[in-house]
């Protein structure tokens, strides 16, 4: 076997296709299931499956016994509770999953123990008796939601057994309500228990927080805070420490330090600019004298313009400025009136009296030496005079104040580290003071919970009421379940029962997929048709078989049916071709019928045809005809006979009939060694037509003998019979034979199939005028006319 045998059988013998998903062009797929239109088609043996499932689920139910069902309901309200610290204590949780908990084996495990269901024997004794208890029993919240403050509970048992079921659901009922006084109690316990614990653990954090803190103070630094500011608007400012003050006034001073620098630093750079530029000594002079007196070395304001000629501290610059003024008003005496004069006497006098106040302020005096009239001469001689008293003046006070503007830095870094240290202490001390507040507050709360704690304990949890009593039914679940389950088991039988016959089904069953498998042309469709009794007595008066409708029902949507088929030869053949051959996939496909009918409509229209019945092992056409069959187209293979003397006129006009005469033991030998061309050649001189009725394709070989002496060959299928195979087989072996298929017949066409393909015919019945009597029938065939072709 080749591996293509192979694949294709495995594809035959494996393929599966539940909703009919599947290659609708090859021979070994199954049938293709349209899933809607099969349930439509099967609906009355669902139907009957679903009524028949019902009656067996009535017997079940009538052999198992009804079920009882006890059922009560209880009210299970959450009793109100004692607000604290502005909202509402949730000491037992809201208890919304009722259902469940009921259900779980929290509460029919006390049911068994101390309830009395222990004592049940149906129960005590099953495998797992909690599991069954659960399982038979329901629960519903028939009034209230999750978290609702009351809740109307529906507990129901379900049992063969009324006073088991009302056992179990009075036991569950008690349980419960056991369940939920003993939870309040142990939760009050829980709750007190957790709070005495947590007092004494607050406690205890206090004590070691107050001892941390007096620890931080002790130590700490002092820090005292200055009080606080009010602007002018009455508005409170903030208050600063001391170090922060104190670092402010230490920046202030080093201002006021820079700005004298920069004042004697001017002065120094523009007496070196006057000396620079040649001025005289008077000029000079007048110069230092206008800077003691104003403050200003160049006559104009600037950045230190305010500063005074002599830079220093308040009490001792004016002591400079007096001391130089003193020294200047000396030299000019000396220089004028002589060193004996009373007037340097005078000024000497002030001058001892200006030195004697730097000792009284503790103030470092300026050297001073006395001069006479002739050191006063050589200092003007060498320029010795008050400018270059007034120049070293000016550098020892700026010299000073670079001193002074180191120690400040000094001062400022200190005061600055102070000032950092002390914030970080204070926030420190804030921190452990906000803690210790907290924890106060924490355990001035839980004073408060302990003392409602006995006034409110009474009021929390739930308590449950049963408010119904237990009532015994019989249960419709139990009914409906089963006959409802086995309703539907009989439909889902039918279903799949049906479901794989239609997919085991091989048939073609439809034209489109006659169509799809065969990948040739529809010639035409042919209605299934049955003989009824005027048309049996119509062929006996005729002599022609009731299958020849076209003969004996010209009106009939059969007849049109055969002159769509006469039509669509006419126009699809070409001129020579004559010698058409009509053959089948299988016995029984109706062929022979159809070759009668079509030959009929053909020579209805007018063309002379000759019709030869080459079956030679099953001849038909005798029988249709009412002709003899001893003498007939074997004895014309044979050379016993010319052929023109084994043709026989029908009593259809224009139509001739050569009949297959006796059977031969060997029709394929007869008809390989005959010349069937030179005898086909011979008859398309003297009739328009010659229709070949060969065997099918499938039974023998003798089809593929006479297809390559004839001009084409049309296959007739019938729907409902020819499977998928034998129709892809008879297709492949005429290819193979090289034979030119001019198409296929749709034969055994039901209306639904016609339908559903648009070659239906139902809708003009009326115009084909079929309830035509049978005295016409009988007229039109004794006188037959060339019928138009639609």
């Amino acid at each position: 076997m080749s591996t293509s045998e192979q694949k294709s059988n495995s594809e035959a013998e494996f393929d599966f296709a539940p909703f009919g998903f599947m290659n609708e062009s090859s021979a070994n797929s199954r049938s293709n299931i349209d899933i809607v239109k099969f349930l439509f088609s099967i609906w009355k043996p669902l139907i009957l499956g679903g009524c028949l499932g019902g009656l067996a689920g009535i017997g079940v139910y009538l052999y198992l016994g009804p079920v009882y069902s006890a059922n009560t309901q209880v009210l299970v309200s959450k009793t109100a509770s004692v607000p604290i610290n502005d909202g509402e204590a949730n000491r037992f949780g809201d208890r919304g999953d009722h259902v469940e908990l009921i259900k779980s084996d929290l509460i029919i495990e006390p049911a068994f123990k101390k309830h009395g269901l222990n004592e049940v024997p149906e129960l005590a004794t099953a495998y797992d008796p909690f599991k069954e208890v659960r399982e038979g029993m329901s629960i519903s919240r028939s009034s209230g939601q999750e978290n609702s403050f009351d809740n109307v509970l529906d507990i129901a048992f379900a049992h063969p057994d009324k006073k088991i079921a009302a056992a179990v659901v009075q036991s569950i009922v008690d349980s419960y309500r056991d369940y939920l006084y003993e939870t309040r109690d142990e939760n009050s316990r829980q709750l007190y228990d957790t709070l005495l614990e947590r007092q004494n653990n607050l406690m205890t954090q206090i004590e070691t927080q107050e001892k941390e803190y007096r620890d931080f103070r002790t130590s700490a630094p002092v820090f005292l805070k200055a009080s606080p500011i009010v602007s002018a608007n009455g508005t409170a400012l903030p208050p600063q420490s001391r170090y922060e003050v104190e670092l402010a006034s230490i920046e202030d001073t080093q201002n006021t330090n820079q700005i004298k620098q920069a004042g004697i630093e001017a002065k120094l750079a523009e007496l070196q600019r006057r000396r620079q530029q040649g001025d005289s000594r008077e000029a000079l002079e007048f110069w230092v004298t206008y800077s003691l007196s104003t403050g200003t070395g160049d006559g104009k304001t600037g950045a230190a313009g305010g500063a005074s000629a002599l830079s220093g501290p308040p009490v001792k610059g004016n002591l400079d400025q007096q001391f130089l003024s003193t020294r200047l008003l000396e030299q000019r005496l000396l220089h004028s009136l002589g060193e004996e004069h009373t007037a340097v006497r005078n000024v000497r006098r002030q001058i001892d009296t200006i030195l004697d106040a730097y000792a009284q302020q503790g103030l470092t005096a300026p050297t001073y030496k006395r001069s006479s009239a002739n050191s006063s001469l050589e200092r003007d001689n060498k320029g010795m005079d008050l400018v270059s008293v007034y120049e070293q003046t000016l550098n020892s006070q700026l010299a000073e104040l670079v001193v002074i503007s180191k120690n400040l830095d000094l001062m400022q870094s200190d005061a600055e580290k102070k000032a950092k240290d002390a914030e970080l202490y204070q926030v420190e001390d804030q921190r452990l003071k906000d803690n210790l507040s907290i924890q106060k507050t924490q355990l001035t709360q839980i004073f408060d919970q302990i003392a409602t704690y006995d006034v409110s304990k009474q009021q929390e949890g739930f308590r449950m009421k049963q408010i119904a009593q237990v009532r015994i039914e019989r249960s419709l679940k139990r009914v409906i379940k089963i006959v409802g389950a086995f309703g539907f088991l009989g439909i889902g039988l039918v279903f799949v029962l049906s479901y794989f016959r239609e997919w085991l089904d091989t048939r073609i069953k439809s034209i489109d997929e006659l169509c799809k498998l065969s990948k040739t042309s529809l010639l035409g469709t042919i209605p299934d048709f049955v003989s009824t009794p005027d048309a049996d007595r119509i062929a006996q008066a005729s002599g022609l078989s009731p299958a020849l409708v076209f003969y004996h029902r010209p009106s009939s949507r059969e007849a049109e049916a055969f002159r769509t088929i006469r039509t669509t030869l006419f126009h699809g053949l070409d001129e020579k071709e004559q010698v058409l051959q009509i053959s089948s996939a299988e016995p029984g496909d109706g062929k022979s019928t159809v070759i009668g009918n079509v030959a009929i409509a053909m020579a209805q229209a007018g063309k002379r045809v000759l019709l030869i019945d080459c079956d030679l092992r099953r001849p038909t056409l005798h029988h249709l005809f009412g002709l003899p069959q001893e003498v007939g187209f074997t004895d014309v293979l044979l050379n016993e006979i010319e052929w023109r003397n084994a043709v026989r006129e029908s009593v259809v006009k224009d139509l001739s009939v050569i009949t297959a005469g006796l059977c031969p033991e060997n029709p394929a030998e007869i008809l390989s060694v005959c010349n069937l061309s030179k005898l086909f050649n011979e008859m398309r001189s003297e009739y328009d037509y010659i229709l070949v009725d060969s065997p099918p394709v499938l039974a023998v070989s003798d089809p593929a003998i006479l297809s390559s002496h004839v001009d084409g060959i049309t296959v007739v299928a019938r729907l409902m019979k020819n499977n998928r195979r034998s129709i892809s087989r008879t297709i492949e072996t005429l290819q193979v034979h090289g034979v030119r298929l001019h198409g296929v017949l749709a034969n055994g066409v039901d209306t639904q199939a016609a339908n559903d393909s648009g070659y239906s015919y139902e809708s003009y019945g009326s115009y084909y005028g079929e309830d035509v009597s049978a005295s016409q029938s009988t007229k039109r065939s004794q006188q037959p006319v060339l019928t138009k072709s639609h």
